[in-house]
């Protein structure tokens, strides 16, 4: 009965300590495709403990499962550094608002790529999600473009990578046998992300990292305080999806919607407080409706599939 709760809390904790360390990083070494790769990289330090000492199984993978798992860590090092870039660009909320209408690409996605279209009243519970992004996100004068833009680059990427995750766990028996469970899947997409990232991260700002190091980031900020908030960023990181794989394994969906849709007002409230931002009343109302219709969407959507699964039980 404790696990669940603790397992809950420490989701949330350390999502909104990463998302406070993620911005105050970027805001004192301005380099956030180096912030993002460090980020995905930080998770080996607590990943190779854990399989070295033998407290988790370490994977079995063939080259067909590293073929899949490379394809979801594309997405996820697109989504990722979509975040991050909207973070960086603009304030933290105003990403989260934004990123609340990743449901309506979840639904178009899944019908285009599985064929299974969500019946028109959940389809219909998107409309308030939509209009409340919209409303919040032209709510005040720190709308950005470039925040936006990352914001909603990582709704696409992370609705694609959901739906390919999918697949991957379809088939349980084979990826028990592999030791494949979800959270050693993201373990395995993150460090293949990692790969993917430091390539990007040297074409976008290695130069410029180089010609800045001594003039912009030394004489600002301490070489040990950048290598110390990047850290703590990245295993802020990791560690809160690990936690939210734990807690998401002892909900049912009603509980995983009620908790995900708390977890982004924490995160507002907690970052607006931190930072000393206050929101403006428009978008105020504006991710009121937006969260609540995310909310109202995964509830619907819960009822309808249940009741589908038990008219199937009676035809059977």
């Amino acid at each position: 009965m404790l696990q669940t709760p603790i397992y809950v809390a420490l989701w949330y904790a350390l999502n909104v300590g990463y998302n406070i360390y993620n911005k105050d990083t970027c805001n004192k070494f301005p380099y956030p495709w180096t912030v993002g790769c460090i980020s995905l990289g930080a998770g080996l330090l607590y990943l190779l403990p854990v399989w070295s000492l033998g407290v988790r199984k370490i994977p079995k993978m063939k080259s067909a499962d590293v073929v899949k798992i490379m394809s979801i860590a594309a997405l996820h090092t697109i989504g990722h550094f979509g975040a991050v870039l909207s973070m960086n660009a603009g304030a933290v909320s105003f990403t989260h608002i934004v990123k609340a209408a990743e449901p309506v690409f979840s639904t178009v996605l899944s019908g285009i790529i599985l064929g299974t279209w969500a019946p028109a009243v959940v389809n219909l519970t998107l409309v308030p999600v939509m209009a409340g992004v919209i409303m919040a996100s032209f709510g005040g004068l720190e709308f950005n473009w470039a925040a936006f833009a990352g914001a909603m680059v990582s709704n696409l990427a992370f609705a694609l990578r959901s739906i390919y995750m999918k697949k991957v766990l379809a088939d349980k028996k084979d990826c028990e046998a592999k030791n494949l469970d979800s959270a050693n899947i993201y373990a395995v997409y993150t460090i293949f992300s990692f790969m993917l990232s430091i390539p990007l991260a040297l074409f976008f700002e290695g130069q410029t990292l180089m010609e800045g190091w001594s003039t912009t980031v030394t004489a600002e900020v301490s070489v040990n305080e950048i290598v110390k908030l990047n850290l703590i960023t990245g295993l802020f990181f990791y560690l809160y999806n690990e936690s939210a794989s734990l807690a998401l394994g002892n909900l049912n969906a009603v509980a995983h919607a009620v908790c995900n849709t708390v977890k982004r007002v924490v995160i507002m409230i907690a970052v607006n407080v931190y930072f000393m931002k206050p929101m403006s009343q428009q978008q105020t109302i504006g991710s009121t409706i937006a969260i609540g219709g995310t909310l109202l969407y995964a509830l619907v959507k819960n009822s309808v599939t249940s009741k589908a699964a038990t008219t199937e039980k009676k035809k059977n």
